[in-house]
């Protein structure tokens, strides 16, 4: 329900963004909620018995309708109205996360990171409180849920795990950051970089409380993509650009880089150490009963004989429990347990989409590599140096996200999928930052979107591009753009 008045007012915020590359970006990010939208309801629209009998999929249901004595009358494409009806209502937190994120400038994305990141901690002490008190913790909030393991927040210790790869590049970041502000203050020990390094004391011990938790929540998939998470880290901190604002010679940001690899490397290292004492023999002992026996082979396999049998529009949004109850045998080994998902998010889309959701997947990864390619190499129009390195952490937590849910299904849950949509929002510059209210009168709106609605002051000035400081105006004075022109040919600044 919260969600419903910020979709509303982020899109009339991006519906407002005038006709510029601005207003290019707005329209589309609003294209993509409505079709993200569109799907489910198209599927609850009712068709005529003749149309709803001949799709694919439907004889069974046709079968047990006669068998009731009763005929096919008007029925919606999908097999369970209520089920997609509640899909549809799920997207409204990502939809409004994602459409109200891209209109942050770069510091209030900063602050959103960190807010992330602050909750995700607190998370992450709350597994480690679990697993020291055991199976009976009273901090384990779920009936349903690992109760030897760490699970935070969460029910399942693999989305716990995934939460915490989300952290890490991003507690990088900080780290990393304050790490470069404190070698810009002089001298490592002199009083302007101390608090800068005091944030990396805390970002480093933040990464070794991360790692740590990864091994009590003994999640496989989590344990392996933590190791793509640190290399990710590593090599974008490696790959810093040299910035034509940092009097320092690059050999010296060289070392910044060096010096910081190699405390993330011995934080890992300690957390590994710790988190094997407990972790490792147990998450050993369960790859090794479930290498040969793992559900997932057998749920893959009937997920997609069922998006096949669907074909082409698959089942409805929300319907996996229903079909997959058709296709499931007692040979799968699931006998005493309830399948409630294909523990593949890409086979679920697309036996509940068809088609149309195999596209958008494949779309969605086409975009994902070039936009991740895009800010690596490049960076976000307008950005710094550590808004840049937010853009590359976004790009490491999206891969480690959709490579986890080729073995589970972290985005189906309400918190990640908004952590996720987040990191899609990083990858994109800001959409109409400033608004009306902050241009002076008869200026046109296209300038106003251009401009930085506040002054930097301090390091932040040093984050800076060279591109943006050339477009900025000096202090005190209007954009060349926004001055009235005067019969004498000079400019008016009294409006």
């Amino acid at each position: 329900m919260l969600a419903v008045p910020l979709v509303l007012w982020s899109a009339w915020r991006l519906l407002d963004v005038p006709q510029s590359a601005d207003g290019r970006r707005a329209r589309t990010v609003l294209l993509v909620c409505l079709m993200t939208a569109v799907l489910p309801l198209a599927q609850l629209v009712p068709l005529p018995p003749a149309l709803w009998t001949s799709l694919p999929g439907r004889a069974d249901f046709i079968q047990t309708l006669a068998a009731a004595g009763l005929e096919a009358g008007w029925m919606p494409l999908t097999v369970s109205p209520s089920s997609t009806w509640l899909s549809a209502l799920a997207l409204l937190p990502p939809v409004a996360v994602l459409m109200s994120a891209v209109q942050l400038d770069f510091a209030d994305r900063r602050r959103l990171v960190l807010v992330v990141l602050t909750v995700g901690v607190v998370g992450a002490v709350l597994g480690l409180v679990q697993v020291a008190q055991g199976p009976a913790s009273p901090l384990r909030f779920y009936a349903v849920t690992n109760p030897t393991e760490a699970v935070g927040l969460f029910a399942n210790r693999n989305h716990y795990a995934a939460l915490l790869n989300c952290l890490l590049p991003f507690a990088v970041v900080w780290s990393v950051a304050a790490m470069m502000r404190a070698a810009r203050g002089g001298p490592w020990l002199s009083r302007r970089a101390t608090p800068h390094l005091i944030v990396v004391i805390i970002g480093v011990a933040v990464v070794t409380l991360l790692v740590a938790a990864q091994f009590m929540a003994r999640s496989r998939a989590g344990l392996g993509l933590m190791i793509v998470a640190v290399l990710g880290s590593i090599a974008m901190v490696h790959a810093i650009p040299s910035d034509a604002s940092d009097p320092r010679p690059a050999t010296s940001r060289g070392g910044v880089a060096r010096i910081f690899i190699w405390l993330l490397l011995a934080a890992v290292g300690l957390a590994a150490a710790i988190g094997a004492q407990s972790g490792f023999h147990r998450l050993r002992a369960r790859s090794m009963e479930q290498l040969l026996t793992d559900g997932r082979i057998p749920l893959a396999r009937n997920t997609f004989d069922a998006a096949m049998a669907y074909i082409p529009f698959g089942s409805g949004m929300g319907t996996f429990v229903q079909i997959y109850q058709a296709f499931e045998t007692a040979a799968d080994g699931f006998t005493f347990s309830y399948v409630n998902r294909a523990h593949n998010d890409f086979l679920e889309l697309w036996l509940e989409a068809g088609l149309a959701g195999l596209a958008a997947i494949l779309l969605f990864l086409v975009w994902v590599v070039r936009a991740s390619l895009r800010v690596w190499r490049r960076g976000l129009p307008g950005a710094g140096r550590v808004d840049n390195l937010f853009a590359c952490a976004a790009a490491i937590v999206l891969t480690t996200l959709l490579a986890h849910s080729i073995v589970d299904y972290p985005l189906r849950t309400a918190a990640l999928m908004a952590v996720f949509v987040l990191e899609v929002a990083l990858l994109i510059a800001p959409v109409g930052t400033m608004v009306a209210s902050a241009r002076p009168p008869g200026a046109p709106a296209e300038v106003a979107v251009a401009v930085r609605p506040e002054a930097p002051s301090g390091n932040e000035a040093l984050d800076r591009s060279e591109g943006f400081k050339a477009a900025a105006a000096p202090r005190g004075e209007w954009p060349p753009a926004w001055r009235t022109p005067t019969r004498s040919g000079r400019s008016d600044t009294s409006q």
